[in-house]
């Protein structure tokens, strides 16, 4: 049996990446889980989170939007609402987009659009813990 097993990352605004790997952990919309190859069928949504690869030993930090996964024994198709890899993401952007969400959502200012807010906060708090684990598996 191979100890490996393809991943297919998909989302509207970027290129798909299709790679050989051995493991992953995915955020799942009831928590987060792991994959090997092998792994029994299943299909899970997802929450804004971190996917985490690994191949050839070393760990690659996806941050992800949410989506949907699904996993059988030879591949894993991950359709993201959007995606984008740890070292690319903007730090100072997203601190600054999670100050704005919070503000927005503890201001009760007529108009604010709650649930809008909620997913901005998620999304930031998920990018900005991405590039956290990225850079503690660095160490």
């Amino acid at each position: 049996m191979s100890k490996t097993f393809q991943l297919n990352l998909v989302a509207p605004d970027r290129p798909s990446l299709t790679e050989e790997v051995t493991a992953l952990v995915l955020p799942g919309g009831a928590g987060e889980f792991g994959v090997l190859a092998g792994h029994m069928p299943l299909i899970s949504t997802l929450k804004p989170g971190t996917l985490e690869v690994t191949k050839n030993g070393v760990k690659e930090f996806y941050f992800i939007a949410g989506g949907y996964a699904e996993v059988n024994g030879t591949s894993v198709i991950v359709l993201a609402e959007e995606y984008e890899k740890s070292e690319t993401i903007d730090v100072e952007r997203s601190q600054l987009s999670k100050k704005q969400a919070e503000e927005k959502l503890t201001s009760k200012a007529e108009g604010v659009n709650l649930t809008k807010e909620k997913h901005a906060l998620d999304r930031n708090v998920a990018r900005l813990s991405t590039v956290e684990k990225a850079k503690a598996y660095k160490k």
